[in-house]
């Protein structure tokens, strides 16, 4: 995999960063102003030139503003995954200067210097780009999450605000309803904030690219353990640290239920749901919400390959990042795809996909708002995944302690 991304100003292609991953070349300033000058010669002609396609490769541009130019070359992933790059690569523009910085760039060397922040989700960005779901923000089940909720409702009156939710380990273990009516765009980015930064202990001003580009809140993330934290949007009033001393001190007779839930991790489901001995692990997403959980299952892997590594030809279906990639492939390639050509207005069809390989098998199912991949062994009978599935499905959500 081979990824260039580009950023210049419209006018006069006065290059803001560029940055790449993978194993090629850095690309010499001739290339890229080269690269530029299609894009401005296209524009002057009334013509749109968003993709071409190389041998090996492709080259997307994208305007924004009519300000910026995103450009991206890659090597071996999608055009849809370089879309949604190049879209949040300048959402999270957006998210750290606000729009107007953006709409009027007076000053191109002060502009840089604003993006300080915004480098770090780039890296992040360009880290993650093969096995993230962009659409989505990643969640954790667990079985205190409904209790969790109730008292994180009570907290976001107390400090104010109506967008708040408590992270374990990074993903989301429940939100308040003002933090699920945020667009996931929004949510996503401030995700990648957390994930990006060295500390969990935040109070950086964001622009929310969707609800506020232009004007900024602040986003606190406070530590309640050593793996959970609560994460708010707020206002220029309470200071972080007579947030912090709040967070402590109405938190501190949650600490068990905190390190209970935080025990989940990094299976990502109650200890009480017991799943089928032909899971190896699931992706679980609810299209309402925009949250997904990904978890390599129950069967535990396998390590027989030379030199510790597992092999993706053993009955547990090799390591669990390899069972996590191929249910994000599954995904990708099967589920969401069909999701755009069986829709009929807003609804989605009902929907069943099916993968079968010597290895292990895949199944899908639909239903309602929320889908279910499951990624079996290859010792399950074909026409049994069905009702496994559905079985599974409603074992993960149907639990009233947890927030789903």
């Amino acid at each position: 995999m081979s990824i260039h991304l580009m950023c210049l100003t419209s006018d006069g292609g006065v290059p803001i960063y560029s940055k790449k991953r993978g194993d090629s070349e850095t690309l010499p300033f001739s290339t890229i102003a080269s690269l530029n000058g299609v894009h401005m010669f296209c524009k002057s002609q009334g013509v749109d030139l968003p993709i071409t396609y190389l041998e090996d490769s492709m080259i997307m541009w994208k305007e924004f503003e009519g300000t910026i130019v995103m450009i991206g070359i890659a090597r071996d992933i999608t055009e849809k995954t370089l879309r949604h790059l190049l879209d949040y690569s300048y959402q999270a523009m957006v998210f750290c200067v606000g729009i107007q910085s953006i709409k009027k760039i007076k000053n191109i060397d002060r502009f840089k210097r604003e993006l300080k922040n915004y480098y770090p989700l780039i890296d992040q960005l360009l880290e993650v780009v093969e096995s993230d779901l962009f659409r989505y923000v990643d969640c954790i089940l667990c079985s205190e999450s409904m209790g969790m909720l109730t008292k994180l409702n009570e907290f976001s009156v107390q400090i104010g605000s109506p967008f708040c939710a408590i992270m374990v380990r990074q993903r989301i273990a429940c939100g308040t309803e003002g933090w699920w009516d945020l667009d996931v765009i929004d949510r996503k980015l401030l995700m990648l904030l957390l994930n990006a930064s060295s500390t969990i202990q935040q109070d950086v001003p964001v622009y929310l690219p969707k609800k506020s580009p232009s004007i900024a809140y602040r986003f606190i993330s406070i530590p309640l353990t050593q793996g959970v934290s609560i994460c708010a949007l707020c206002g220029a009033e309470p200071k972080y640290d007579v947030l912090q001393g709040m967070s402590q001190q109405f938190w501190m007779s949650e600490l068990d239920v905190l390190i209970a839930a935080e025990q989940k991790y990094p299976k990502s489901f109650p200890a009480s749901v017991e799943l089928d001995a032909h899971i190896l692990g699931f992706l679980l997403l609810n299209r309402e919400h925009a949250k997904y959980v990904l978890s390599r299952g129950g069967v535990p892997a396998l390590n027989n390959a030379p030199g510790g590594k597992a092999r993706s030809g053993t009955i547990s279906g090799g390591s669990s990042a390899h069972r996590l990639d191929i249910l994000r492939s599954f995904f990708h390639q099967s589920v969401d795809v069909m999701e755009d050509t069986l829709r009929e207005g807003d609804r989605v069809m009902n929907l069943e996909q099916y993968w079968c390989s010597d290895y292990h098998k895949c199944h899908a199912l639909i239903e309602g708002s929320n889908v279910l991949c499951v990624l079996y062994t290859s010792a399950i009978p074909t026409h049994i995944m069905r009702i496994v599935t559905q079985k599974t499905l409603n074992t993960l959500i149907s639990d009233k302690d947890v927030c789903w």
